[in-house]
């Protein structure tokens, strides 16, 4: 059986009321509304779902991810759709995740009880037990209803959380996706809100290639969301475009479906220091963690300002965005300085994440040594006083070298946007 371990919780998950009891089977009109979008609003309320699935772990309870007003607190009740038996309404157990760095909307749970024999296919939040007003709301589909332990599609997921602006950083993410391929990823999962118009094309084809999925993240049209963290800098209704929830969102879409998930951000890498692929490495730190539901994997700054020549490419050099293999400095992390974690995670074993820890599971977090393996991301440097004798040099990207620059070079892709950007690049 498993055992739950919390590193923090907003209270118990299994506080909730089990629906009435099922009427006598009869034709079902439920759901009238199906969503058709990644965000749907619950009527008469401030709150969003995202959505529905069924959670084996927690009593087969029905698990809708949301996203809600910590200022407007209400009761939400839980409505079922029934194979072949009239709707269940029952009240919703609402647990709010614990990090929300201020802002007033956080991700959140609701977990809802069926009753035997409901075999539930759709669920919604309504405001009201009027079971006649609650099924005008827009149902979810409820997903994950089979159960899987082995045999998983995919070894291990790439969840990418959110792009928003105008990013078009074209060669990095080309790169970046041509790197996890090289490592054995087999499918990213992106959550997208806007784009670049070159990006957008690049998207496009990695989609049709089948190792790119792309959710649509439409939050904008809801909420007002911040770019950034902290709400005494930032105006906005939600931390860094709804993250936490895409975090969570995409544990749960992957929980059969892939063995590993990584978390991480676009612009981020996960280097390997002593596996030329992410399944022996995986493999390798399972055998010795036995117990571990998470992997934390220390985040390496590579400031911008500290570029290196490397050798010319010239598909490379022609298309737009910074190229990952001509920054090898990277800053020392300071004994007393924060440092900041992404994640691989045994889906299965997690309930409830936060950006850099895993909040609530049924198994032990373990933190990986950076000379295992790490993260590595180009920004803005800390301190802007850092010049190149006070990085270290660290060129473990260049091990990967001889095979990325191939892929990425006569990747089609790149020819199919140089094709199409002549007008730019003049």
């Amino acid at each position: 059986m498993l055992r739950r371990r919390v590193t923090r919780s907003s209270g118990p998950e299994t506080n909730f009321t089990q629906a009435h009891s099922l009427p006598p089977p009869v034709p079902s009109t439920c759901p009238l509304h199906i969503a058709n979008e990644t965000i749907t609003p619950v009527k008469g309320s401030t709150h969003l779902m995202v959505s529905a699935y069924q959670d084996h772990r927690e009593g087969g309870a029905t698990r809708i991810i949301a996203m809600v007003n910590r200022d407007r607190p209400m009761s939400l009740y839980c409505v079922l759709c029934c194979s072949g038996h009239a709707p269940q309404v029952a009240p919703a157990a609402v647990v709010t995740h614990s990090v929300h760095y201020g802002y007033p909307y956080v991700a959140a749970d609701m977990l809802c009880l069926e009753e035997p024999g409901c075999n539930a296919t759709h669920i919604t939040l309504g405001t009201s037990l009027d079971i006649q007003d609650s099924l005008n709301q827009t149902f979810l589909s409820i997903q994950n209803r089979e159960r899987r332990e082995e045999d998983f599609p995919f070894y291990l997921t790439m969840c990418m959380s959110s792009m928003f602006g105008d990013y078009n950083n074209v060669q990095q993410f080309v790169q970046t996706m041509e790197f996890y391929k090289l490592l054995g990823v087999r499918r990213v999962v992106l959550y997208l809100t806007s784009c670049g118009p070159d990006l957008e094309k690049v998207l496009q084809y990695y989609a049709e290639e089948g190792t790119l999925e792309v959710i649509g993240w439409p939050i904008n049209n809801f909420l007002k969301p911040s770019t950034g963290w902290k709400a005494q800098e930032l105006e906005g209704d939600i931390h860094l475009n709804g993250q936490l929830t895409i975090m969570n969102e995409c544990i749960y879409r992957n929980m059969y479906r892939s063995r590993y998930v990584l978390l991480a951000d676009v612009d981020q890498l996960l280097v390997p220091a002593s596996h030329s692929s992410l399944l022996p490495l995986m493999e390798d730190l399972q055998r010795q963690h036995p117990d571990a539901a998470v992997f934390l994997m220390e985040t390496h700054l590579f400031p911008a300002t500290a570029r290196t020549a490397t050798q010319d490419h010239s598909a490379r050099r022609r298309a737009p965005g910074v190229d990952l293999l001509d920054y090898v400095y990277r800053e020392l992390v300071l004994e007393d300085a924060f440092r900041s974690y992404k994640m691989v995670v045994n889906p299965r074993l997690v309930l409830q994440t936060a950006m850099f820890e895993v909040t609530q599971s049924y198994g032990d977090s373990v933190r990986v040594p950076s000379d295992v393996c790490k993260i590595m991301q180009v920004k803005k440097a800390q301190r802007e006083s850092w010049t190149n004798e006070q990085l270290i040099l660290d060129r473990s990207l260049w091990e990967f070298g001889d095979y990325l620059v191939p892929s990425v070079d006569e990747s089609r892709i790149l020819w199919f946007l140089l094709s199409k950007l002549v007008e730019w690049l003049i």
